[in-house]
């Protein structure tokens, strides 16, 4: 998703709403629950290049390089 993208869904909210992630991806559920919620910690740019580990686990490598670009990194914990 795009930042656009993003401040359209929520130019649409209540602008005093806290915000959450969620996810429902199996590789880091704890058992017997259905999702992980996440709190948003920060907001930033970033240059990094996408790539997936040997395991297939997505990535991000933070450098300045030729497959490096810009990214909006919002920063999130688990614990909150």
């Amino acid at each position: 998703m795009k930042v656009c993208e993003l401040q359209e869904h929520l130019s649409k909210l209540d602008p005093e709403l806290d915000v959450v992630c969620y996810s429902e991806d199996e590789r880091i559920l704890v058992e017997k629950r259905g999702f992980i919620l996440f709190d948003i910690l920060a907001v930033s740019t970033a240059e990094a290049e996408r790539l997936r580990l040997d395991d297939g686990t997505p990535y991000l490598k933070f450098d300045r390089g030729s497959a490096s670009v810009a990214m909006a990194i919002l920063e999130v914990t688990s614990d909150f």
